[in-house]
This record gives structure tokens, C-alpha cells and sequence, in this order.
């Protein structure tokens, strides 16, 4: 992945790195507790600031959004975890309005 001033060049590069602190959370979590059942969320783009996705046992609050209904498997790498809510997030609201990745 190509970064400009640490910035991804990608839609898919920049949604990668707004799941990425939800999943090295999560991964800390489930280690603590490898029982807990957990699920991912997103809160929404407010059109200036993105998205942003948390891994939690429950919803965090009432303006975050289930991503699935089916919770994070814990015998997955934070990779597989990566990419499996990157396919699950393509049609959620979580980009600005105003994204430039090529500047």
C-alpha cells in the first residue's frame, strides 16, 4: 500500500485504516477473554470526520450500528478480522464527503 504523508492512496487503504485500531483492540480483548463473544460496529461519517469501528461484547451506544450479526470469530488472525469486516463494510456510510486521496 502507497502512503503520502502517512496517508493510504486508496479508498480501500484508507477504509483498511480506519478498521485497524478496532481490530488491534479487539485482539488484546480476546486474548484477555477468548469466550466473550464479540461484534463489530461502526459509527457513522458525520460528512467531515470518517467512520470509525469498534469490536465490543455489546453496542456501545445508541449512534453506533451493528456491522453483521454474527460475531467476530476468535480462532481468526487479525488479519482474516481485517478483511472480513473490509468485506462487510462496503456499503457503509463511513467515508467524509470530501475524501482526497490523491492529494
Amino acid at each position: 500500500m502507497s502512503f503520502i504523508s502517512g496517508m493510504p492512496r486508496t479508498v480501500a487503504g484508507y477504509v483498511h485504516s480506519l478498521i485497524k485500531p478496532a481490530v488491534e483492540d479487539w485482539f488484546v480483548k480476546q486474548c484477555h477473554d477468548p469466550a466473550s463473544l464479540m461484534y463489530v460496529f461502526y459509527k457513522a461519517t458525520d460528512g467531515v470526520r470518517p467512520g470509525v469501528f469498534t469490536i465490543n461484547t455489546a453496542q456501545p451506544g445508541p449512534d453506533w450500528k451493528p456491522v453483521s450479526t454474527e460475531p467476530v470469530r476468535a480462532d481468526f488472525t487479525k488479519e482474516q478480522v481485517q478483511r472480513w469486516i473490509y468485506d462487510q463494510a462496503g456499503s457503509l456510510p463511513i467515508l467524509p464527503d470530501d475524501l482526497d486521496l490523491a492529494g
